[in-house]
This record gives C-alpha cells, sequence and structure tokens, in this order.
C-alpha cells in the first residue's frame, strides 16, 4: 500500500553509504508516516545504526552518503546548511541510543541537560526550560521529577537514565524518533515500561518512530511494520502481522525461526510433542545452598546492603535451576559465591554432601575442577592478551600431571564440543564476535569436566540467531555431559528451554519457586507475575496479543 504524500514524515529513497571504495549500506528505501511506529531488524553488522546517523547525516569521518535521498517533509536533509542540520538533530529528529548513562554529562545535573536541549532548539528562558524538563520528566513516568532533575547521571538506575534520554529527545517535540537499540541490556520489566512509554508519547503527538533493534519479540508487541536488514539492505519490509504469520524471504525465516521459544527436553515442549517431566529431585543434591548471606558496605555507614538475604535452593544431579530477576537481586552474587570468587557472610553451601563454605582456598582447590562458571561479559573475563588455545588451556592447570600434548589435544576437543574451528586457536579475544567469545567463555569452563557450570546471562545482548545457537549449545552439552548448572537470567525466554526449575529473585531473596512449567503457568507471587507480563515473546496468547494492539493503538 502506497503511503499519502502529505502523511509521509521521512522518506528514505535509493540511500547508499560507503566506507572508503566498501558500501555499507546499498540502496536502502523506506517511508515513515505519521502515528506510525517502524521496526527494523538485523544482525550486528547489518547496518542499523549507520542507518539512523545516516538519517540524521553524521556518519564517522569515514563514512560518506554516496547516493540517494533523506527526506523530511519534503525537503532533503543533505541539501541543509550546517546550522540547519543542528537544529534537525534534536529538534525535527532526535536519537535514543543504547547505554543512556554513556549519552549524558557526568558532570551536569540531568535536569540541566535535558533544559538546554529545549533552549537550544526552541529558545526561552532558563527558568521555563527547567519547568517543561521536570514537568516531562513526570510524564515520562520519573518519580518525584523536581528531586531527580537535581541528580547526576550515576545517581540513577540504567531504566531511570533511560528514561532521561528518552524525555531529553522529546523536550523540543521532534517530528520523528530514532531509537536505537533503546532498550538493550535493559531489565524486562523497564524495558517494556520504556517501550510502552516511548510508544504512547508518540501516539499522543502523532509523531513517527524507528524502532532499530535485534529483538522480533519488541517488534511483535509495538511496531505497525517491519523492515529486515541484511548486509547493509533491506530484504524484506511488511506490515508486522503479515511477516510474523508468513515471511517471504529465508533470511527472514531463520530469524523468526531462531526467535520462537526453543522447545526443550527439560519438562517443555514443542507443539505437539509428548510432556516429558522434570526429573524427581534425587534424595541427595549435588548442590545445596542453605540460608546464605552475602553483605556490602555502603561507603563509610556501618549499614550494610544485603545482597543475598537468606536464600536456599538446591539442584540435583543433571538438572538445571534457573535464578531470575531484575537488576540488583542479587542473581549474580549468589553464583559468585558459589564458586567462592566471594566469600559468603553466612549460611552454607552443600557440594556432594562436604560443606564447602569456609574451606581454605588450599583445600577447595580440588572442587574447582567441579565447580567452574561462565561470566555475562567474556571479553571482560578473557585476557585479551592471551590466544584462545591459551585461554582454554589455563584451567587444565589445575590436573598438574596432564602432559602438554594432552592439554593441546583437550583444547582441540573443547573447540570441536562448542562447534568452533580449530583455527581460532590462535586467534585473540578482539578478534572475535560476541557469541564466539561466549562459546569459549563456555570452553573453559568445560574444560575440567566439571559436575556444575553456573552460567550468568550467557545469552545478553547477542543476535537472535547466536542467542539460539548457544541456548542450543548449551542444552546438548548439558544431556551429553550430563552437567548441573545454576542458569542466571532475566532472558524468560531462554528459561523456558533451558530449566528444570526456577527461583525468583527479589532484593536478595527468593520469593517464589517451583517447576518451570507451573511458575510460567500459575505463578503466585505479583512479582513473579510482573516480570512475566513483561515477557514479549514471538508466540502470543489472546491476552498478550490484545496487549500488543493496544499498545500499536496507543
Amino acid at each position: 500500500m502506497t503511503a499519502d504524500p502529505s502523511d509521509v514524515l521521512l522518506d528514505v529513497d535509493k540511500l547508499t553509504v560507503s566506507f572508503g571504495d566498501k558500501p555499507v549500506l546499498d540502496d536502502v528505501s523506506f517511508s515513515l508516516r505519521r502515528d506510525e511506529v517502524l521496526g527494523i531488524v538485523g544482525e550486528t553488522g547489518a547496518g542499523k545504526s549507520i542507518l539512523a546517523r545516516a538519517l540524521i547525516n553524521l556518519l564517522p569521518e569515514e563514512g560518506r552518503i554516496a547516493s540517494g535521498d533523506v527526506r523530511l517533509n519534503g525537503r532533503s536533509i543533505l541539501t541543509m546548511t550546517p546550522r540547519e542540520q543542528q537544529q534537525l538533530r534534536g529538534g525535527e529528529i532526535s536519537v535514543i541510543g543504547t547505554n543512556a548513562k554513556s549519552l549524558l554529562d557526568p558532570v551536569e545535573t540531568v535536569g540541566s541537560q535535558v533544559a538546554r536541549v529545549l533552549r537550544a532548539h526552541r529558545g526561552g528562558s532558563r527558568r521555563d526550560a527547567w519547568k517543561a524538563a521536570v514537568d516531562l520528566f513526570a510524564k515520562v513516568g520519573i518519580v518525584d521529577p523536581e528531586r531527580r532533575a537535581h541528580a547526576y547521571p550515576h545517581e540513577l538506575s540504567g531504566g531511570m537514565a533511560q528514561r532521561v534520554v528518552i524525555a531529553m529527545a522529546m523536550i523540543a517535540g521532534p517530528k520523528v524518533i530514532l531509537a536505537d537499540d533503546a532498550t538493550l541490556g535493559l531489565d524486562a520489566t523497564i524495558q517494556v515500561q520504556v517501550l510502552d512509554l516511548l510508544v504512547q508519547r508518540c501516539r499522543e503527538l502523532g509523531l513517527g518512530a524507528v524502532i532499530i533493534t535485534h529483538d522480533l519479540g519488541i517488534v511483535a508487541h509495538y511496531c505497525d511494520r517491519v523492515a529486515i536488514m541484511r548486509e547493509g539492505r533491506i530484504v524484506e519490509l511488511k506490515p508486522t502481522g503479515r511477516f510474523l504469520e508468513q515471511p517471504e524471504e529465508a533470511y527472514s525465516s531463520v530469524l523468526l525461526d531462531a526467535a520462537r521459544v526453543r522447545p526443550t527436553p527439560m519438562g517443555g515442549h514443542a507443539p505437539g510433542d509428548e510432556r516429558s517431566p522434570a526429573p524427581a529431585v534425587p534424595a541427595k543434591p549435588l548442590l545445596e545452598v542453605q540460608g546464605l548471606e552475602k553483605f556490602f558496605a555502603v561507603g563509610g555507614n556501618s549499614k550494610a546492603v544485603r545482597a543475598v538475604d537468606g536464600v536456599s535452593f538446591s539442584v540435583g544431579r543433571g538438572e538445571t535451576l534457573a535464578l531470575v530477576g531484575e537488576s540488583g537481586s542479587g542473581k549474580t552474587t549468589a553464583g559468585q559465591c558459589l564458586v567462592r570468587l566471594l566469600n559468603p557472610d553466612g549460611g552454607r553451601i552443600l557440594f556432594d554432601g562436604a560443606d564447602v563454605t569456609t574451606l581454605p582456598e588450599r583445600d577447595f582447590r580440588p572442587y574447582r575442577k567441579r565447580i567452574q562458571m561462565v561470566f555475562q561479559e567474556p571479553y571482560v573475563a578473557l585476557n585479551p592478551r592471551w590466544p584462545v588455545e591459551d585461554l582454554i588451556a589455563e584451567p587444565l592447570e589445575l590436573d598438574p600431571g596432564m602432559r602438554r600434548a594432552d592439554r593441546v589435544r583437550r583444547v582441540r576437543e573443547l573447540l570441536d564440543m562448542v562447534q568452533l574451528p580449530a583455527k581460532l586457536a590462535g586467534a585473540y579475544p578482539h578478534q572475535l564476535t560476541a557469541g564466539e567469545q561466549k562459546r569459549i567463555g563456555i570452553a573453559r569452563a568445560l574444560a575440567t569436566n566439571p559436575d556444575f557450570v553456573v552460567f550468568d546471562e550467557p545469552t545478553t545482548a547477542l543476535d537472535i540467531r547466536v542467542r539460539a545457537q548457544i541456548i542450543d549449545l548449551v542444552r546438548e552439552l548439558q544431556q551429553e555431559m550430563g552437567l548441573s548448572a545454576l542458569f542466571i537470567t532475566h532472558d524468560l525466554n531462554s528459561v523456558r528451554s533451558l530449566a528444570h526449575y526456577v527461583a525468583v529473585m527479589r532484593y536478595g531473596k527468593i520469593v517464589e519457586s517451583g517447576e518451570t512449567e507451573t511458575i510460567f503457568a500459575r505463578p503466585a507471587q505479583d512479582y513473579t507475575k510482573t516480570l512475566l507480563a513483561a515477557e514479549l515473546p514471538i508466540e502470543q496468547s489472546e491476552a498478550q496479543r490484545n496487549r500488543a494492539l493496544a499498545r500499536r493503538a496507543g
């Protein structure tokens, strides 16, 4: 269906962007209508972020628009003067980026920063601009907006900082909002709040919005149309409902399949499959945690933050427990206590019947072969000066009797186990993709043939297909090796694919636990219901479809 020209806010016509002689955007065309939310989806390297920068003609120094045009209300932004383009950015087209705190000035209050944007584009007094900023803070859901306006970025949570960035993008009344992975890394509940707010404000003000993402769940719930990008080109563009029902391109079908809830052999099932019950709890769990406590002192105050507050759970042999909750709930701290990266302040950790809670490091060392951890940010955890073969071989030093030839052979086995080519043995971490780094982290953890592995957010911030590959890999390895695992995550779709049981954490405590299917089907606690309501799956129940339609309709 061709859009009415008078209704088109933004028109991108055969846009090609090159870095030197290499095109990174190739003949990209689409339009954005008033009161429309368009989703642009693609994997890392597809050209999504370069497209966002090209739409405001603010490319990196080596980039240039080789051909094509970008028109706002019928006028080409490429023919505007530098001053007109400066007024365009933030005044007519605003960008909301990833990692809000990095976008804010750390030495200026957030209220002053937002007020300054308004004065730069619309003029007015400092007092009026400040009042407008505070009023908008209230509208974007910031509690106690007057006080928060006086805060500095480091004093805000990630979700609160993202709301400030949204306010900054809207303060000057732009016609178009570009949200470039604006919710990446946020908790599911905060993500939904931010997106609800963004779409609601666009509907109220008659704006157009472009949501650039790699999450098809976001597209399914919020976008009127979707464009699929691959290698700098738009390969498919159609209304969201039609796309989800019947994508035309093979690549689109691959992305959709990867984004759907993965069938699990652990009690979940694909449609039409027979259910397999979760395994019975063994008489003696491999891991038993009793009343675990971990406190952290805050500044010079004697008062301590109770990061883990009386947590108890058990994990049987070959079993997976998912520990879910929002950032700051204590999930990662609990996991680090299990592998003794942090020493508990109370409670007991029993592993294979032995109390390992307060063992001296020398006595705990043999248990390190049996208890391993895959870290949330593998690039941070991997020594950048070591090649992959040394990174994977390091844990093998726990076995001083192993010969060098055996270590080399074991490294090759582990690379094959995590489905990486042997040629990567000589590569360094910066030469790997995010998915490859995650796999190396998994290979390191499996090097000593452990009985128990803590997986800390193994699917966070990964592309659609890579996330699905990591989920399948973890599941296959658990089946082959009989691993027990603690799966720390806020990705609820992954939980359904991997876990026998779920424990929900909030403020350092476990507020609900049980079999995965029971928790998802019949949550007892309001907090658990809130987490599940924030899930944005591709497959939607009737209630979810109705909520998605309401979101799109404002």
